[in-house]
């Protein structure tokens, strides 16, 4: 019950200055605790540090190297005989020992790519990619802002769908006492007491529907927002739908376009990977050999460096390359056509918009002035009973157009909403 107490104060703005209310405003400001908003922040954040990590691949690669080796049994290889020995006679092979039985190496590696034709594609792949999860941000955003806003308006909607029900109710249990005081003095009949109790019970049931739409409406909203923390929500319809504002771009197209891009750098990419690449490596260090394990020796330290130059030269690969670039041609025409297309869908879809818009705002319209209609018979028929002119079931009737109009203006209102939500 303490949770209904949020939406049936709703629209009595009588409350003291302690109460809590909850505006639209407050509602889309609090996007950033909803966890799939989370998650595809993280996404974005993951993003950021994948480009991050490309650009660092160009930097050096520098780190520190070392082992130590037993060799238990020390490789034995053949040589001329005649190298150590001249008198050995022609062909003869000596077998010598080239190893100690320790050995150790210790220094600093160093390896960078002076031209890597593939690492600019890493970069720009990785920096598309970034741009797509802001997109998928911006569309989880999207959503969520549409469907925190209409649970929202189901939430004000259903609430003066309440109270509505719940001064139906009071209203009838009035009618119902006045009849009962005619009934007894014998200006009205058991038979039509009967009627009024009936009808009243029908109000009553009508509450109790209103009661539970609204609690399933309040329970969607809390999806979407913490309500325990407000007592009262603070936007109308009018106030809601003034705040919302059109999309300015599709967000599909743009994710086409990525993809689009995409494809592009991957054909530039495929004439540069049939260039060589070149990597400078370089060492500086020392090694170890002796007989004993006596690493702090430093006469059996013998100083070891290099620097070259190793080049890689694709051949195999023109195949794949061929391959794969007829792949991505075919796969650039599809992305074309799939633009072209959604162009297309999306201008339509604008007219189509726009047109629901007008139709629902002009619905609304309609539905209020038949309502104002309505409020005015359902007061001149309330005098006209208490005049005694007309019969209980006249004024039944009455109460019933005039509640059926009341709720057909509140889902107009709803469809308006949604038309215009449509848009985002």
């Amino acid at each position: 019950m303490s949770r209904i107490l949020l939406i049936i104060t709703l629209l009595c703005f009588s409350l003291g200055s302690f109460a809590q209310k909850l505006s639209i405003d407050s509602l889309w400001a609090s996007a950033a605790d909803y966890e799939k908003l989370k998650q595809a922040n993280i996404n974005l954040s993951l993003a950021n540090l994948n480009i991050k990590a490309e650009k660092l691949g160009r930097l050096p690669l520098i780190y520190a190297e070392g082992n130590v080796q037993r060799n238990l049994i020390t490789a034995t290889t053949p040589v001329p005989a005649i190298a150590f020995n001249p008198n050995a006679a022609p062909g003869e092979i000596l077998p010598l020992k080239f190893a100690t039985d320790w050995n150790a190496k210790g220094g600093l590696q160093f390896s960078v790519d002076l031209f890597n034709p593939e690492r600019n594609l890493a970069i720009k792949t990785a920096e598309l990619d970034r741009k797509s999860t802001a997109l998928d941000l911006e569309k989880e955003t999207r959503d969520w802002k549409k469907n925190a806003t209409s649970a929202y308006a189901k939430v004000v909607l259903s609430a003066n769908q309440y109270l509505e029900a719940l001064t139906d109710s009071a209203r009838y249990a009035k009618i119902v006492a006045l009849v009962g005081e005619r009934q007894k003095a014998g200006r009205a009949t058991l038979i039509e007491l009967n009627n009024a109790k009936q009808e009243l019970i029908n109000k009553q049931t009508q509450l109790q529907e209103a009661y539970r739409v609204l609690q399933v409406a309040n329970l969607d909203l809390s999806n979407y927002a913490d309500t325990r923390k407000y007592n009262t929500l603070s936007s109308s319809i009018e106030e809601i739908v003034s705040k919302l504002k059109q999309g300015d771009k599709n967000l599909q197209l743009e994710q086409l376009k990525i993809d689009q891009e995409k494809n592009s750098i991957q054909l530039a990419n495929l004439k540069r990977e049939a260039l060589p690449t070149l990597t400078l490596n370089a060492f500086y260090g020392s090694q170890y050999y002796s007989n004993s394990f006596k690493l702090w020796n430093n006469e059996n330290w013998y100083g070891n460096s290099y620097v070259n130059v190793g080049v890689r030269i694709p051949i195999s690969e023109a195949v794949n390359r061929s391959l794969k670039k007829k792949q991505l041609g075919l796969e650039n025409q599809v992305l074309l056509s799939k633009y072209r297309e959604e162009q297309g869908l999306d201008a339509n879809n604008i007219s189509a918009r726009q047109l629901n818009i007008v139709q629902a705002e002009n619905v609304l319209k309609n539905n209020k002035a038949i309502e104002a209609i309505a409020a005015e018979n359902l007061i001149l028929v309330q005098d006209q009973y208490q005049a005694g002119r007309i019969l209980l079931t006249v004024l039944n009737e009455e109460l019933s157009a005039h509640f059926k109009k009341k709720q057909q203006v509140w889902q107009a209102e709803y469809d308006y909403l949604l038309a215009i939500l449509e848009t985002l």
